[in-house]
């Protein structure tokens, strides 16, 4: 659907946060709406190391007119689980693309960001291209007028303000609660990426089919090794999950924080050499504490709505945390829309009303909400320890479907957008 704006008023969309889910949202809202996207940062660097994205979420990406494959992301159509002394569990092959419409792909996490970068800044895109302003932090923002207050002492004045600022969202505490919180999993997860020629040198780690279309996982219980290859399979993702109890360091709440090779290869000392073997190629690692949230009861205060992880923070076991943030930004482009079409202003040029806009966001709310804090649970349930047996009993009051990962792809894969979720799945409207 194309909007005519030329007799429309167009939105005023402020974004707090240039992340994925920030710029996702930008290039979601980009043809009706004059977006601005505040990041605190003085520049985006490459944060993190890859991420793969299930047939739900990178079918959000295609419709913006995006494409991952030209920065050689690499199309999953397999998964491996191998026990801890190196013996095969589960090998399966699938098609997502014939299956579901579109690819699951593995990506270096910089490239996601500088396609999404692109979408939300291309003059040749629809509408207008978003403004970015980086080292714009925000301190303070007014849910009732739109104003959203910078350090700097500037204020930027808009008709729906979009929490997409992390974890730790400032939008989160100005607007929901000051103290929610997220508290430690009681696990933490080692990241590295690893070139590799270093696997296919070795030729007991080329055997492994590690660097072929598929993501790999060594599960030993509380201790797991997930890998999968990532921009045409010149480097070997890693995330290595375990107890905080068997770290040999300490662990911190950040991304940037380094991790110790030695370290880690001591912490998986029981599993097979192989795999001991596998861990010692990495140099440049991070260690990462893993935190948990509870789930939120609204994300709404009047013109300003959470999405992303300021809304619904996930623990990495099944994946979806960017995957979910890319669901939201769809529904609040297909949502908001209507406000430039649905007005109740006299005149055409008139912004919508505040209570036309609580409105809309309450509506984004509503188709959100179940599954989003579902799949939160889920990733709980597929996690380790207590958190597992927390989400197994908290996966938003529904049996939960089973820990298979190849046995829940009918509900993680089978979104299709807002637009048929709530036309066709009312059960799971808020």
């Amino acid at each position: 659907m194309t909007v005519d704006t030329t007799s429309n008023q167009r939105l005023r969309v402020t974004i707090v946060g240039a992340g994925l889910c920030g710029l996702a949202t930008g290039a979601a809202m980009r043809e009706y709406a004059d977006v601005t996207i505040l990041e605190s940062a003085a520049e985006l660097g490459e944060i993190g190391a890859a991420v793969h994205l299930a047939p739900n979420a990178y079918r959000v990406i295609k419709n913006l007119g995006g494409d991952l494959l030209k920065y050689g992301s690499v199309p999953c159509k397999a998964y491996r689980c191998w026990s801890p002394e190196a013996k095969i569990l589960i090998d399966a092959h699938f098609d997502p693309l014939k299956d579901e419409g579109c690819e699951w792909t593995l990506n270096h996490r910089a490239d996601v960001q500088k396609e999404l970068w692109r979408l939300a800044t291309t003059e040749k895109g629809l509408g207008k291209p978003c403004e970015i302003r980086l080292n714009a932090r925000v301190v303070d923002l007014d849910t009732s007028t739109g104003l959203v207050t910078l350090a700097s002492g500037q204020t930027v004045e808009g008709d729906i303000i979009i929490g997409s600022d992390g974890i730790k969202s400032v939008v989160r505490a100005k607007t929901i609660s000051a103290s929610y919180n997220s508290a430690p999993s009681g696990h933490s997860a080692y990241r590295t990426l690893v070139p590799s020629h270093k696997i296919e040198s070795n030729e007991r780690l080329k055997a492994l089919g590690l660097l072929e279309g598929r993501i790999t996982v060594v599960d030993g219980g509380e201790r797991r090794i997930i890998c999968y290859p990532c921009r045409d399979g010149s480097l070997l993702n890693f995330v290595c999950c375990l107890p905080d109890s068997e770290l040999n360091e300490i662990s911190e709440e950040k991304w940037t924080a380094k991790g110790d090779v030695d370290s880690l290869v001591k912490s998986y000392e029981t599993f097979d050499p192989v795999w001991q073997e596998l861990l010692s190629q990495a140099e440049d690692i991070g260690l990462w504490q893993l935190r948990d949230q509870e789930p939120l009861d609204r994300w709404v205060n009047g013109r300003c709505i959470l999405v992303g992880d300021g809304a619904h923070a996930m623990l990495p076991h099944q994946g979806q945390g960017a995957s979910q943030a890319f669901e939201d930004a769809e529904a609040l482009g297909y949502v908001l829309r209507s406000l430039t079409t649905s007005s109740s202003s006299s005149s055409a040029s008139s912004p919508p009303s505040f209570e036309e806009v609580n409105a809309a966001l309450q509506r984004v709310f509503s188709i959100r909400y179940k599954r989003a804090t579902y799949i939160q649970q889920l990733s709980r349930a597929g996690g380790l320890g207590e958190m597992r047996r927390k989400g197994l009993s908290l996966a938003n009051g529904e049996e939960a479907p089973p820990l298979n990962p190849m046995k829940q792809q009918e509900y993680t894969w089978g979104y299709w957008g807002a637009e048929r979720w709530e036309a066709e799945r009312k059960d799971w409207l808020a």
